[in-house]
């Protein structure tokens, strides 16, 4: 069982301008090291980038590609492909240069032959796909694995697919679940050891990684129904874990969309209580900065982790379903869950740093981020607070920021990628939510890679000449003195833990 004393240092204003100044040195060290290497011209790469140049360029045509890669894989002719790429592009023609524009012409006229350009799409749109998702067998899974390790990298492995739609399915997830620990762990043990990596302050870690959603172990998931859903949930969790104990690996549960966070922290909490599990630290869970109640929810955690007597890893990340959580409060006329600025996001995402560095022997923190400034805030964060350098490790995903993946391992980092891996038809909803992060108007990738920003700007704070002096709860937010329009009163969000105790309250 892991030390979970806890202490905590108090972070002045002076501190932290110091972390800031640091923050900026070592934000440079990092961007000294990265390189150019664009790929060779026409290459699939180079066409890659070149498509989502375009998409920048224009919001109509980056809605209308995704849509129809979302599409593509229900597509089962090319004459389908066709008629479905002429359907969702050509309104935004305009946007693309004359080659494509006139393919585009050609291909809506459909003249005898053309049909087989929907060949070439597929190909093109797989070959993007397999440029973030690792592969759709075990098999290759295990060959990325070593690819990654190869490269001084530690990994995460994530079976795509969320929402399933029945308990057969439900239960074929499991068993694929249980088939990777039987398959990773023996292949593991014969990797030659790398310091690095397999040793933190504490000890030995555990090799095999493994991410999972737990909307993919139950097909009626769902906070209206949190007890029944979590009892289902955990009769498949508890295998896993199980397995997982007797091979020696990591299970990170993943965060999903707002609607399921506080019933994945209730199964999360509950399964882990239990006697069989209560001293397992080869686990995790993500928080996500851009929730509103992100903070609220670490604090509850660090309470949590000292009655559960046995520390567990946080993966912090930003959070990757922006678009959807908006878009459904408004819909619904709940309140948005997400800041709807991107410096709130940073500047969140910076005290949660602060927080998990300084509750490190409780939440373990893993900094999930490609951005410079975020990394280089968590190194000198960690530094000025005198933690030991191999209690925090630095997660990116598959096939993203591979420049600064690199450019930390040679910092001497702990560097972990989340790899995906699965059918191309589970896995659409990852690949549109890595495209629409690669091409939002303040995506990093976007602004270091594609727009050539300067250090200078890219490491500037979120809050510009504005420091925190303390680290503070964010609860809702202050309410306007003017009284609001009238509105129709919203159906109950099941997301908030009020309601839905209301509703059993009332039903009983």
């Amino acid at each position: 069982m892991g030390s979970v004393k806890g202490l905590v240092m108090v972070i002045t204003k002076q501190v932290l301008e110091q972390i800031e100044q640091d923050t900026q040195a070592i934000g440079r060290q990092i961007f000294a090291r990265l390189k150019d290497e664009s790929p060779p011209r026409f290459s699939g790469e180079w066409w890659d980038a070149r498509m989502l140049e375009w998409c920048m360029r224009d919001e109509g045509l980056k809605v209308g590609l995704f849509r129809f890669i979302d599409v593509l894989p229900t597509l089962t002719t090319d004459k389908q492909v066709i008629e479905h790429l002429v359907e969702y592009l050509l309104p935004h023609e305009g946007a693309l240069p004359a080659p494509l524009r006139w393919g585009l012409r050609l291909a809506a006229s459909r003249p005898p032959g053309v049909q087989a350009l929907g060949f070439g799409v597929r190909r093109n749109v797989l070959h993007l796909a397999r440029r973030l998702i690792a592969g759709s067998t075990a098999e290759e899974a295990l060959a990325a694995m070593r690819r990654i390790r190869q490269r001084k990298m530690a990994f995460s492995l994530d079976l795509l697919g969320e929402a399933t739609v029945s308990e057969y399915e439900a239960d074929r997830y499991l068993e694929r679940y249980l088939g990777l620990l039987d398959a990773l762990a023996p292949e593991a043990g014969r990797w030659e050891p790398l310091e690095h990596l397999d040793r933190d302050h504490r000890g030995v870690l555990p090799r095999v990684n493994l991410s999972v959603k737990l909307s993919s172990l139950s097909s009626q998931f769902d906070p209206l129904a949190a007890e029944a859903s979590a009892d289902v949930v955990k009769v498949r969790l508890r295998p896993i874990l199980r397995k997982a104990k007797e091979a020696r690996a990591f299970i990170h549960i993943d965060m999903e969309q707002y609607q399921y966070k506080d019933l994945t922290l209730k199964i999360f909490k509950e399964v882990l209580e239990e006697e069989e599990f209560r001293s397992v630290e080869d686990v995790g869970i993500v928080l996500q900065a851009y929730l509103k109640d992100a903070e609220r929810d670490t604090r509850d955690l660090v309470e949590w982790v000292r009655r559960r007597g046995t520390s567990i890893v946080v993966r912090l990340v930003k959070g990757a379903y922006w678009d959807h959580e908006v878009v459904i409060a408004r819909q619904q006329g709940w309140p948005v869950p997400v800041f709807e600025e991107k410096w709130e996001t940073d500047s969140n995402f910076e005290r949660l740093t602060l927080w998990l560095l300084q509750h490190h022997e409780l939440l373990r923190p893993a900094i999930g981020s490609h951005n410079v400034r975020s990394i280089a805030y968590a190194l000198a964060a960690r530094q000025r607070l005198k933690i030991p350098e191999k209690a925090l490790e630095f997660q990116m995903l598959y096939g993203m920021g591979d420049q600064i993946k690199v450019a930390l391992v040679q910092l001497g980092q702990r560097v972990r990628v989340y790899t995906p891996f699965g059918e191309l038809i589970p896995g659409m909803g990852y690949l549109v939510r890595r495209l629409l992060e690669n091409t939002a108007n303040e995506s990093f990738l976007r602004l270091s890679f594609t727009e050539h920003r300067s250090p200078d700007e890219l490491l500037s704070p979120p809050e510009p000449d504005v420091l925190p002096d303390r680290i503070t709860e964010r609860l809702d937010e202050t309410p306007s003195a003017q009284p609001p329009p009238f509105q129709n009163e919203p159906e109950l969000d099941f997301a908030d833990e009020a309601a839905h105790k209301g509703m059993q309250e009332s039903l009983a």
